[in-house]
């Protein structure tokens, strides 16, 4: 049987794209240098030590639109995948029918009913299995299991990817709420400002031009605090919208709260460990290995088949002896498949799933080497941010210095009042800049934690396969 399968080849129809190894990819100086700390728990947002936002994840978890999409889709393919696994067991069904009908004189109608009216019933119980001989339907199956697990590793993806944006967004909360803080002190300030050149217009120190000067500012700086305040409402409406509610959910978010003391690092065997712990480069993975078996099952589908078939039930003219011994009826056999000719379907449907398998891996290879980038990105903006910290403190501390010292001196009788707002001034710049720094810190950590797959705990572990 075999040799009659020659007759449609499936020669010359080969994958061209070859998987990329994790450890064949250049990790950096940034990766190898990096200090070592554990792997992401699950819950590795705790790690900024803020309760609301542990409420918040936990509502957006639960009540995310797009996450329960996402996990409707994997439901949606366990139900396919589910159906393919019907295809490898045996098919049992009932039939019955009774019609009507004149019957013919004509045909091996036996009397009286040749010429006349009656009922012709029928009543069967048949049994259909493929037996499969090369695993054609068993390597449909597998695929489709397999990407039914892609699936759930997707889900964790996007609930990844929505933890992040929630944190995210909270972060950004927390420096607009500083910025606020700051941009209401440099409001003040203006103001005294300018009430120090009045108090000096009426003391005829002063002219009405400097009033002038010194009040424009002010325009801007209370559109600054408006335009501060229009985010906070923005991102409180942002983050009541990751958890699946309504804008008024944001009236009830307090002030963040924010520490975190985790240091910048990565653990050990990173390259081969990720490979295993992102839920999109193992869904990747897993897509890969599902094409590879819908190339096992288009080639298998190449070669001869053989269906078994048998009923059993009853058959009679009328209603009289349809239950009797005499209209018993019963059959078996096999039916057999021989693909000698089909117009180059087979080819078409193999050469359809070797692209999609090249399409797959391509995917695979590229997503992995993006994971890396992340991971070394991340590191890299923590690392920089650690520097960057360092130098403000110090040019914060040095700010907070002179500012006391101006104070101190004004004190004392030997400078004016606008030295110690000017001093001020530049105290807020760089209590701005430290905050910016901060937050940028606070977000990079949860940019590291997302490269590094979040914790995940859930995520099916994907076996390698040999390629074709």
């Amino acid at each position: 049987m075999i040799s009659l399968a020659g007759c449609i080849s499936m020669s010359d129809i080969n994958p061209k794209a070859k998987e990329v190894q994790a450890d064949s990819l250049k990790s950096g100086q940034t990766i190898r240098s990096a200090t070592h700390i554990e792997w992401p728990t699950e819950d590795w947002w705790k790690a900024y030590h803020d309760e609301q936002l542990n409420t918040l994840i936990s509502k957006a978890v639960s009540d995310n639109p797009t996450l329960r999409m996402a996990q409707s889709r994997v439901s949606l393919l366990q139900a396919y995948a589910d159906s393919m696994h019907a295809e490898t067991l045996p098919s049992i069904g009932g039939d019955a029918s009774a019609v009507h009908q004149r019957f013919t004189e004509l045909q091996f109608i036996p009397p009286p009913q040749a010429g006349n009216w009656d009922w012709d019933n029928k009543m069967t119980a048949s049994i259909a299995y493929d037996l499969d001989l090369w695993g054609r339907q068993e390597s449909l199956w597998n695929a489709s299991v397999d990407e039914t697990n892609a699936s759930k590793l997707e889900v964790q993806q996007v609930k990844l990817e929505l933890i992040n944006a929630v944190i995210r967004s909270y972060i950004q909360l927390a420096m607009e709420y500083h910025l606020r803080d700051l941009a209401k002190e440099y409001l003040t300030e203006i103001k005294q400002r300018v009430a120090i050149k009045k108090r000096a217009v009426q003391a005829g120190l002063s002219t009405e031009m400097e009033v002038i000067e010194a009040e424009t500012p002010l325009p801007l700086a209370r559109a600054k605090v408006e335009a501060i305040s229009e985010r906070i409402k923005l991102l409180l409406n942002q983050i009541a919208a990751l958890s699946g509610q309504g804008p008024g959910a944001g009236d009830s978010i307090t002030r963040p709260s924010l520490s975190l003391e985790a240091s910048a690092g990565l653990p050990d065997t990173l390259q081969a460990n990720l490979v295993g712990r992102r839920p999109d480069v193992l869904a990747h993975r897993l897509h890969v290995e599902a094409a590879q078996k819908n190339i096992e099952g288009a080639k298998k589908a190449f070669y001869p088949n053989i269906n078994l078939m048998g009923f059993i039930g009853f058959q009679a003219l009328g209603f009289g002896q349809l239950l009797s011994n005499a209209a018993n009826i019963a059959g078996a056999g096999p039916a057999i498949s021989l693909p000698i000719f089909d117009g180059g379907r087979r080819r078409g449907n193999l050469s359809a799933k070797t692209a999609s398998y090249d399409i797959a891996v391509e995917n695979y290879n590229s997503n992995l080497v993006k994971a890396l980038q992340d991971v070394s990105d991340q590191l890299v903006i923590m690392q920089s941010n650690g520097k960057q910290i360092i130098e403000a403190d110090v040019a914060l501390a040095s700010a907070k210095r002179a500012h006391q010292l101006a104070k101190v001196s004004y004190n004392g009788g030997l400078s004016d009042y606008q030295h110690v707002l000017d001093t001020n001034s530049v105290f807020i710049h760089q209590q701005e800049v430290r905050t910016q720094l901060q937050a940028i810190r606070l977000d990079a950590y949860a940019g590291l934690m997302r490269a590094l797959g979040g914790g995940t705990t859930e995520a099916t572990t994907a076996k390698a396969m040999p390629l074709p």
